[in-house]
C-alpha cells in the first residue's frame, strides 16, 4: 500500500472512531439545550498523538457525522465540523511540534488543554450566537468542560498505549 492510500486508510479508521466516540454518549439538556457528555473528544485527542495536525480530519468528518445522523442534533453538524475539526488540529499541532510526534506526556497534555479550550470556545460561540443566546451557552459549557476532562484524562494514558503498539505492528 503507498504512503497516501495509507494515511487515507488510517484517517479514515480515525474518523469511524471519533463517530463511535461520540456515539457514546449521556444525553443532557440544560438550560432549555439539549447537549451531552460523551468519547467523541476523547477519540480527537488519541488522533491528535498519532497523526499529528492532521487529526483535523478524524475530529471534523466523525463527529460531524454523528450530528448529521442523529434526531436533534442535525443542525450542529456544519459547527461540529469547524469545531472538532478545529480541536484535532490545535491539539494535533501542538501534540507533534519540536519534534516531539506526540509522545511527550508534558506536551501531550499541554495540547488536549489548548484542544479543549478550542472546542469550548467554538460551541460557546455557536450557542451564543446562533442557536441557544448567551445564558444558555454558559450553562451548557458544564458539559463541554466534563467532555474535555473526561477526554484528556482517558486519552492521556491511551494514547501513549496505542502509539506503542501501532509504532510495533504498523509502522505509523
Amino acid at each position: 500500500m503507498n504512503n497516501k492510500t495509507r494515511k487515507i486508510v488510517i484517517l479514515g479508521v480515525l474518523a469511524a472512531i471519533c463517530y463511535i466516540g461520540t456515539w457514546i454518549h449521556i444525553p443532557i439538556y440544560l438550560g432549555g439545550a439539549k447537549s451531552m457528555i460523551h468519547l467523541g473528544t476523547t477519540a480527537i485527542f488519541i488522533a491528535a498523538t498519532i497523526v499529528g495536525k492532521d487529526a483535523f480530519w478524524p475530529g471534523a468528518i466523525g463527529c460531524a457525522l454523528f450530528d448529521l445522523l442523529s434526531p436533534g442534533f442535525q443542525a450542529w453538524a456544519i459547527p461540529t465540523f469547524i469545531v472538532k475539526g478545529l480541536t484535532g488540529y490545535v491539539t494535533g499541532k501542538v501534540a507533534f511540534a519540536n519534534n516531539k510526534e506526540g509522545k511527550s506526556v508534558k506536551q501531550n497534555t499541554f495540547a488536549f488543554v489548548l484542544g479543549g479550550i478550542v472546542s469550548l470556545v467554538g460551541y460557546f460561540l455557536f450557542n451564543a450566537f446562533i442557536f441557544t443566546g448567551w445564558r444558555a451557552a454558559l450553562i451548557s459549557l458544564s458539559t463541554s468542560i466534563t467532555t474535555t476532562a473526561i477526554g484528556a484524562a482517558i486519552a492521556i494514558p491511551m494514547s501513549f498505549a496505542i502509539k506503542k503498539k501501532l509504532h510495533s505492528s504498523y509502522n505509523v
